[in-house]
């Protein structure tokens, strides 16, 4: 017997269990219509893991936060990490470890990968 979803009526292809979980609804359903309150749905919600968001606008605080790093190795910042070589090399140490970083914070990680990335370039200017 196919699962469908309450909410769309479209097929739901998760385990029974987790379709009741979500009271027989698609995560994304059941979050639009109990979780995400009076946001926008284009709009990123308090609520960790939002589907939207993913349509947030992160992309200018990347933007900003690689000119003002930009700026700073300029003006020869005191980085652990202020060779390039070294700089990429924690870049990528600390993206494969980032679980591990929001975990600590006790916060659910960013549903929008722009922000994962912000956190990344300045946090690579003293990850060992």
């Amino acid at each position: 017997m196919e699962l469908e979803c309450r909410r769309c009526r479209r097929p739901v292809k998760v385990s029974a269990a987790q379709f009741e979980v979500f009271e027989r609804m698609h995560y994304v359903c059941f979050h639009y219509e109990f979780e995400h309150g009076d946001f926008d749905v284009d709009e990123e919600c308090t609520a960790g893991g939002c589907p939207s968001a993913s349509l947030a606008n992160g992309r200018e605080r990347v933007i900003a936060t690689a000119r003002d790093l930009a700026e700073e190795a300029a003006m020869a910042a005191p980085w652990r990490n202020a060779a390039l070589h070294e700089y990429l090399e924690a870049l990528a140490s600390w993206l494969a470890d980032s679980g591990g970083y929001y975990l600590n914070r006790r916060t659910v990680p960013p549903g929008n990968g722009w922000e994962v990335v912000n956190d990344a370039l300045r946090a690579a200017t003293v990850y060992e």
